[in-house]
């Protein structure tokens, strides 16, 4: 299990084990505030001692060890030191991410017995919980499990690092679960290599520049562009944990704005919290001039919020043209599509009542941020998410699978070397398919002008009159309503409903809602809006809404709220 497959060459992954740099290398933050930094040759050493924890305790039929850690220390010589030991490692969200104990039990037994891991790591403080996860998987008749402290510091023994990996896989990526429960993706080591040159392509990735992330390490952004894509140049690399950037995201723009850090990534929705979170006061003396990039994805690209921050920080030598949309997903390992920074991301305006599935596109406008951002309705537009990166190829296609011209609307299908090798379990119901070597993504877009744009899953559409309306295209438009904030809300669909999950306090924003919704899709399906408390609305590792999850707890009157505004269906309308 631990000797290297046959072939295998050195990756550039992993070379920084055998030759670490002292010069450079990694700043995690502390919860109290400042930093820890470790060189790479810290590191390595750290990944050493994790490897020879691992080696220990690993068992013949049971190659996989499970992260639960957050974005550490622990976290890098976990990963580094399971892969050292010839082990596949599986990066999970740690317990904060759960609703509930017994949840988060279920969930990490569920990937232990996947994974068939040897061992669980988390934080000290976790470790009651991952040992009750452990046993249930044993209780399966999935053997023991080791519960393994993140603080691999303590260690006494020491293994040989080499740059060579010991097994074809990666890592299991767990999808981020919007439509259906997650599951493992299978990622090689040349999917890793591929996907992770070919965005620091896209994003001109210069190593002797900085990088700051707060995109946890579970995420394929956070795993693959924000730490494999580093590690490849042993560049400098500073990391936050989500919940840091939530209760501080001044944090993160100072190492933009007073530390000079040349490349970040988040989703746009974390652009549009600091902009609404931090006045002009908090940017005096800031310089954002070095900043060359600026990673977007993990959902669509919401042009207000990404407005709303250039506004701020444009004073301050901020220049939108850093900001690079992009489109992914962990079953092409993740890099798919992206903008190169250096020209402000192109827009269009589209006309959305005329969308219609295998049909051309009606574009009303083209432009770029700078129209689609202070538009009187921003979600009128829609944001490119770019070209191909090297190494893949994206195409359109109609339900029968048939490749669709320049500007029509239909299913992206994705392929190339980055193309993951199937999902764990094999037969894990999903609504993106691999299918002869192509990714059947379930995403709906089109293609105009070789740039790829990106409308939202197919499984979360309403059909009305032979045009399909997007939960993700409802999402953008609550913004227009005031005193309704989107981030706080939830578009949840089927054939006869649309629920909005809000988790704000009754008022007149309600009914206002409800009215303009009902207007948009032309009455044709009931409109409901339900106010719920803090923390009902649940979240894939991405942070996109579960939504039909969620819709069948609301159907069954599971979900703590009530209902603050109703439009039925008008019955003159007929039939969807």
């Amino acid at each position: 299990m631990t000797g290297a497959a046959p072939g295998a060459a050195p990756s550039p992954l992993l070379s920084w084990l055998v030759e670490p740099r002292t010069d450079r290398g990694m700043r995690f933050a502390r919860g109290s505030g400042g930093w820890d930094r470790y060189s790479y040759a810290d590191l390595a050493r750290l990944v050493s001692l994790a490897s020879a924890a691992f080696r220990e305790r690993a068992l013949p039929d049971r190659p996989g060890v499970v992260l639960a850690t957050p974005n550490s220390v622990g976290f890098v010589a976990g990963y580094f030191g399971a892969v050292n030991a010839g082990l596949v490692p599986t990066a999970i969200a740690p317990p904060a991410r759960f609703g509930s104990r017994e949840d988060y039990v279920r969930h990490v037994a569920r990937v232990l017995r996947l994974t068939r891991a040897s061992a669980v790591v988390g934080d000290p403080v976790h470790l009651s919980i991952l040992t009750d996860a452990a046993e249930a998987a044993g209780e399966d008749g999935g053997g023991a499990v080791a519960v393994l402290s993140s603080d691999f510091s303590t260690g006494t023994g020491t293994d040989r690092l080499s740059a060579v990996p010991a097994t074809e896989l990666a890592t299991l990526q767990f999808t981020s679960g919007s439509t259906s429960s997650p599951r493992g993706v299978r990622i090689t080591w040349a999917n890793m290599e591929a996907n992770a040159h070919g965005n620091g392509r896209l994003i001109d990735y210069d190593g002797s520049l900085s990088t700051v992330s707060w995109v946890p390490m579970y995420h394929d952004l956070g795993l693959v562009g924000c730490l494999m894509t580093i590690v490849s140049q042993q560049g400098d690399l500073t990391l936050m944990r989500p919940e840091q950037f939530i209760y501080d995201p001044r944090r993160w723009v100072d190492c933009l704005a007073r530390e000079g850090m040349a490349y970040t990534a988040a989703p746009s929705f974390g652009f549009a919290y600091a902009a609404r979170r931090l006045k002009p006061e908090d940017l005096k003396g800031a310089d954002f001039s070095a900043l060359r990039s600026a990673t977007l994805g993990a959902e669509r690209h919401d042009p207000r919020g990404l407005w709303e921050f250039t506004e701020l920080c444009e004073p301050y030598g901020f220049d939108p043209a850093v900001f690079t949309p992009c489109y992914g997903m962990a079953e092409m390992t993740l890099g798919i599509t992206g903008h190169a920074p250096g020209t402000v991301p192109q827009a269009v305006h589209l006309d959305w009542e005329s969308l219609t599935p295998e049909q051309p596109v009606k574009v009303l406008a083209r432009g770029t941020l700078r129209d689609a951002g202070p538009a009187e309705s921003p979600a009128q537009w829609l944001v490119s998410s770019g070209l191909p990166i090297e190494g893949v190829s994206v195409t359109v296609v109609d339900t029968d699978g048939r490749p669709l011209p320049d500007g029509y609307l239909g299913e992206l299908i994705l392929s190339g070397s980055s193309t993951a090798a199937g999902y764990e379990p094999p037969d894990a119901e999903s609504s993106s398919r691999f299918i002869d070597g192509a990714v059947h993504s379930g995403d709906a877009g089109f293609l105009l002008d070789g740039q790829t744009y990106v409308l939202g899953r197919l499984g979360d559409a309403l059909s009305v009159r032979g045009r399909n309306i997007y939960a993700e295209d409802l999402d953008a438009r609550l913004g227009d309503t005031p005193g309704v904030d989107r981030y706080r809300c939830a578009t949840l669909v089927d054939a006869r409903r649309i629920v909005v999950l809000a988790e704000l306090e009754p008022g007149e924003w309600a009914e206002r809602l409800a009215e303009a919704l009902s207007l948009y899709i032309g009455g044709v399906v009931d409109v409901t809006v339900f106010s719920c408390r803090r923390g009902t609305i649940q979240r894939t590792s991405s942070g996109k809404p579960r939504r039909r999850l969620m819709l069948s707890q609301y159907l069954d009157r599971k979900l703590p709220g009530e209902v603050v505004a109703h439009r039925p269906q008008r019955p003159e309308e007929g039939r969807v």
